[in-house]
Protein backbone atom coordinates (compact mmCIF):
# COMPACT_ATOMS: atom_id res chain seq x y z
CA UNK A 1 0.00 0.00 0.00
CA UNK A 2 2.58 2.28 0.96
CA UNK A 3 4.74 1.51 -2.36
CA UNK A 4 1.82 2.46 -4.53
CA UNK A 5 0.76 5.71 -2.75
CA UNK A 6 4.88 6.50 -3.16
CA UNK A 7 4.76 5.27 -7.09
CA UNK A 8 1.52 7.44 -7.39
CA UNK A 9 3.07 10.29 -6.36
CA UNK A 10 6.26 9.92 -8.20
CA UNK A 11 4.11 9.57 -11.38
CA UNK A 12 2.48 12.96 -10.40
CA UNK A 13 5.31 14.74 -9.52
CA UNK A 14 7.54 13.42 -12.86
CA UNK A 15 4.37 14.22 -15.32
CA UNK A 16 3.53 17.03 -13.31
CA UNK A 17 7.53 18.34 -13.88
CA UNK A 18 7.96 17.26 -17.40
CA UNK A 19 4.68 18.41 -19.35
CA UNK A 20 5.35 21.69 -20.89
CA UNK A 21 2.63 24.41 -19.94
CA UNK A 22 4.30 26.77 -22.52
CA UNK A 23 2.03 27.84 -25.62
CA UNK A 24 4.44 27.40 -28.08
CA UNK A 25 2.53 29.43 -30.88
CA UNK A 26 2.40 27.59 -34.35
CA UNK A 27 3.32 30.06 -37.42
CA UNK A 28 -0.04 30.57 -38.02
CA UNK A 29 -1.23 32.07 -34.81
CA UNK A 30 2.28 34.32 -35.08
CA UNK A 31 1.23 35.30 -39.02
CA UNK A 32 -2.50 35.90 -37.50
CA UNK A 33 -1.30 38.39 -34.95
CA UNK A 34 1.21 40.03 -36.83
CA UNK A 35 -1.81 40.87 -39.20
CA UNK A 36 -4.44 41.81 -37.63
CA UNK A 37 -1.64 44.22 -35.31
CA UNK A 38 -0.59 45.48 -38.37
CA UNK A 39 -4.19 46.42 -39.64
CA UNK A 40 -4.72 48.45 -36.40
CA UNK A 41 -1.59 50.24 -37.16
CA UNK A 42 -2.22 51.15 -40.76
CA UNK A 43 -5.43 52.22 -39.68
CA UNK A 44 -4.06 54.46 -37.04
CA UNK A 45 -1.79 55.98 -39.09
CA UNK A 46 -4.52 56.78 -41.60
CA UNK A 47 -6.58 58.32 -38.88
CA UNK A 48 -4.05 60.42 -37.99
CA UNK A 49 -3.44 61.81 -40.89
CA UNK A 50 -6.84 62.97 -41.13
CA UNK A 51 -6.23 64.03 -38.14
CA UNK A 52 -9.07 62.18 -36.22
CA UNK A 53 -7.28 62.09 -32.47
CA UNK A 54 -10.22 60.65 -31.26
CA UNK A 55 -10.34 57.65 -33.79
CA UNK A 56 -6.96 56.85 -32.84
CA UNK A 57 -7.52 56.95 -29.72
CA UNK A 58 -9.98 53.99 -29.74
CA UNK A 59 -6.77 52.18 -30.11
CA UNK A 60 -5.72 52.75 -26.97
CA UNK A 61 -6.71 50.74 -23.79
CA UNK A 62 -8.56 53.23 -21.72
CA UNK A 63 -7.48 52.13 -17.97
CA UNK A 64 -5.47 53.73 -15.37
CA UNK A 65 -2.85 50.78 -15.96
CA UNK A 66 -2.24 52.51 -19.72
CA UNK A 67 1.15 53.93 -19.33
CA UNK A 68 2.74 56.01 -22.70
CA UNK A 69 6.26 58.09 -22.72
CA UNK A 70 6.08 61.24 -24.68
CA UNK A 71 8.68 62.26 -27.34
CA UNK A 72 9.64 64.58 -24.70
CA UNK A 73 10.48 62.22 -21.95
CA UNK A 74 7.34 62.60 -20.25
CA UNK A 75 4.58 60.15 -18.88
CA UNK A 76 1.19 60.21 -19.44
CA UNK A 77 -1.84 58.15 -18.24
CA UNK A 78 -4.59 57.87 -21.16
CA UNK A 79 -6.48 61.09 -20.16
CA UNK A 80 -3.35 62.80 -20.45
CA UNK A 81 -2.68 61.63 -23.06
CA UNK A 82 -5.62 61.44 -25.24
CA UNK A 83 -6.13 65.46 -24.21
CA UNK A 84 -2.03 65.97 -25.63
CA UNK A 85 -3.20 64.72 -28.89
CA UNK A 86 -6.49 66.15 -29.42
CA UNK A 87 -4.63 69.48 -28.27
CA UNK A 88 -1.85 68.65 -30.69
CA UNK A 89 -4.18 67.18 -33.47
CA UNK A 90 -6.02 70.13 -33.30
CA UNK A 91 -2.73 73.09 -33.97
CA UNK A 92 -2.25 71.00 -37.31
CA UNK A 93 -3.32 71.91 -41.07
CA UNK A 94 -2.05 68.68 -42.28
CA UNK A 95 0.30 65.54 -41.03
CA UNK A 96 1.71 63.24 -43.61
CA UNK A 97 3.67 59.85 -42.01
CA UNK A 98 5.58 57.72 -43.54
CA UNK A 99 7.06 54.79 -42.81
CA UNK A 100 10.69 53.73 -43.05
CA UNK A 101 10.58 50.15 -40.89
CA UNK A 102 8.25 48.24 -38.80
CA UNK A 103 8.69 45.35 -37.11
CA UNK A 104 6.24 43.05 -34.66
CA UNK A 105 7.26 40.63 -32.09
CA UNK A 106 4.91 38.38 -31.22
CA UNK A 107 5.07 37.09 -27.33
CA UNK A 108 2.21 35.27 -26.70
CA UNK A 109 -1.26 35.01 -28.45
CA UNK A 110 -2.69 38.08 -26.66
CA UNK A 111 0.47 40.49 -26.91
CA UNK A 112 2.38 41.90 -29.64
CA UNK A 113 4.85 44.52 -29.75
CA UNK A 114 5.37 47.19 -32.52
CA UNK A 115 8.11 48.96 -33.17
CA UNK A 116 7.26 51.51 -35.98
CA UNK A 117 10.46 53.66 -37.93
CA UNK A 118 9.71 56.43 -39.87
CA UNK A 119 9.15 59.97 -40.19
CA UNK A 120 6.45 62.73 -39.48
CA UNK A 121 6.17 65.92 -41.45
CA UNK A 122 2.79 68.57 -39.53
CA UNK A 123 2.80 71.73 -40.97
CA UNK A 124 1.13 73.75 -38.04
CA UNK A 125 -2.44 76.27 -38.76
CA UNK A 126 0.39 78.93 -38.05
CA UNK A 127 2.20 78.20 -41.42
CA UNK A 128 5.17 76.62 -39.02
CA UNK A 129 6.57 72.67 -40.25
CA UNK A 130 7.29 70.73 -37.64
CA UNK A 131 9.40 67.57 -38.60
CA UNK A 132 9.34 64.76 -36.59
CA UNK A 133 12.88 62.96 -38.18
CA UNK A 134 13.24 60.00 -37.43
CA UNK A 135 10.43 59.16 -35.15
CA UNK A 136 10.13 55.96 -33.78
CA UNK A 137 7.83 54.58 -31.83
CA UNK A 138 7.40 51.48 -29.63
CA UNK A 139 3.44 49.80 -28.96
CA UNK A 140 2.68 47.11 -26.77
CA UNK A 141 -0.43 45.27 -28.30
CA UNK A 142 -2.66 43.43 -26.22
CA UNK A 143 -5.66 41.52 -26.51
CA UNK A 144 -8.14 42.46 -24.29
CA UNK A 145 -12.11 41.58 -24.40
CA UNK A 146 -11.40 39.91 -27.96
CA UNK A 147 -9.71 43.57 -29.00
CA UNK A 148 -6.31 44.67 -29.70
CA UNK A 149 -5.40 47.18 -27.41
CA UNK A 150 -2.21 49.63 -26.92
CA UNK A 151 -1.48 48.91 -23.60
CA UNK A 152 1.54 51.34 -23.41
CA UNK A 153 3.77 53.35 -25.85
CA UNK A 154 6.95 55.25 -26.31
CA UNK A 155 7.91 57.10 -28.59
CA UNK A 156 11.62 59.16 -29.52
CA UNK A 157 11.55 61.63 -32.10
CA UNK A 158 14.26 64.30 -33.26
CA UNK A 159 11.85 67.36 -33.78
CA UNK A 160 12.74 70.18 -36.31
CA UNK A 161 10.54 73.32 -36.38
CA UNK A 162 10.74 75.47 -39.17
CA UNK A 163 9.15 78.75 -38.52
CA UNK A 164 6.70 79.99 -41.63
CA UNK A 165 7.99 82.44 -44.22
Amino acid sequence: MKTDIFVVALLFMWFGCTSQRTEELIQQQTDQAKNEVRVLVDSMIAKDERLDANGAMRYYWDSPEFIAFNVDGTRSDYQTYTKGAIDQFSSFASLKLTNVREDFVVLSKDIVICAWVGKAEATLKSGDRMMFDPDAVMMVFKKIAGEWKIVSQQESATIVTQKAV
